[in-house]
């Protein structure tokens, strides 16, 4: 068609989501249409961890995202939890929600890094880096590793806490929470954060649900959809917090909710680390050897819900695994909606992506 021309956007463009690119349909600055190129860090995974032993398949299952790798982690462990026949001792299932919880935070400071260095806010972008950089610190005092923390195992989790593991993890959600204030106060209250976001990247909860979206994108547009609430998992039954949502479902509301995730988390993390003791039974010990049946978990990542499915036919090494991952609906559903139903120019492409926040890894896999 006259006017139009193809824009490449991506892998290595600032605005780009990660390792993935865009091949654009452009009419003038309007993106008229947006083809998802993936393939950039695509490893097999899934295969691997068939060709591996048990004890080795799983320190794979959290690799897909750096941003956020402990759900995965968990989720993985409780499939493997139902293919062993185990049931974790009660501890560690609170533990394992304590690890989830920090790597959302964690998760949702990183995408307030991204999201405000779109707009130009980069001081209170690296604020919440700070935030990022005391959780991380927590994950190697208690794990030994800053980012992928191979802590929650099938049976439990890998060792005993800290002694003083209770009056240090609760320390750091205040100061964690103080972090976190100042930089929602700098980025929900910055009026060029609010014109760059308001009214941008409109999608209502149901329909992205009904586009196979979750997570922030869904609750965003108004719609309580959580794992955490709808099928508990773990302890979260015990537990008391809310699903915060939003209103109009646009960038801004989605990051509303984030920041608001954020305070809940710390919520939920404080009430588990009371039931979190050194001593006493942490891990329900495994054969070698799995019986043959089937795993599968689901669980809520900072990017929406996660499951895998796991299939065992007996011995060593899983027979199939299977995963999905919430990102790949965020770059081409949902986004092929928001370009149809809206004008996007391409100043506000890098906007929209990094308001629905997909992790490329878990895409390739």
């Amino acid at each position: 068609m006259a006017g139009r021309y193809m824009l490449y956007f991506g892998p290595q463009h600032p605005g780009a989501p990660g390792n993935v690119g865009f091949r654009l349909e452009m009419e003038g600055e309007r993106v008229v249409r947006a083809e998802l190129i993936p393939g950039f860090l695509h490893r097999g995974f899934e295969k691997m961890m068939e060709n591996r032993k048990w004890e080795n398949s799983y320190v794979l299952s959290y690799r897909f995202c750096v941003e956020d790798p402990d759900p995965f982690e968990v989720a993985y462990a409780e499939a493997l939890d139902m293919v062993f026949k185990v049931d974790p001792p009660p501890k560690a299932k609170y533990f394992r929600m304590i690890q989830a919880e920090f790597s959302r935070i964690a998760s949702h400071m990183f995408w307030t890094h991204f999201m405000l260095g779109s707009v130009g806010l980069r001081t209170p972008a690296y604020w919440a880096l700070a935030a990022r950089e005391e959780i991380l610190k927590w994950f190697a005092w208690v794990t030994g590793h800053r980012i992928y923390h191979n802590f929650s195992v099938p049976g439990g989790i890998r060792s005993d806490v800290p002694q003083d593991f209770q009056s240090r993890t609760l320390d750091l959600t205040y100061r964690v929470e103080d972090l976190v204030k100042d930089v929602e106060k700098a980025a929900l209250g910055n009026r060029v954060f609010k014109r760059r976001t308001r009214g941008i990247g409109v999608v209502k909860g149901e329909t992205a649900l009904r586009l196979g979206a979750t997570g922030p994108v869904v609750r965003g547009g108004g719609l309580a959809y959580d794992v955490r609430k709808l099928a508990p998992y773990e302890r979260y039954d015990s537990v008391n917090f809310e699903v915060p949502v939003g209103e109009v479902g646009d960038a801004y509301d989605r990051a509303l909710v984030r920041f608001r995730e954020v305070h809940e988390s710390l919520k939920i993390i404080r009430q588990a680390t009371m039931e979190v003791r050194p001593g006493g039974p942490y891990r329900v010990k495994i054969p070698l050897t799995a019986p043959p049946g089937r795993g599968y978990a689901r669980v809520e990542s900072a990017r929406g819900e996660y499951t895998v499915h796991v299939t065992s036919v007996g011995g060593r090494s899983p027979y199939r695994v299977r995963f999905k991952s919430p990102s790949m609906p965020l770059l081409t559903t949902v986004l092929d909606y928001i370009i149809k139903n809206e004008e996007v120019t391409i100043a506000d492409l890098p906007v929209i992506l990094a308001s629905l926040d997909p992790c490329a890894p878990d895409i390739d896999r």
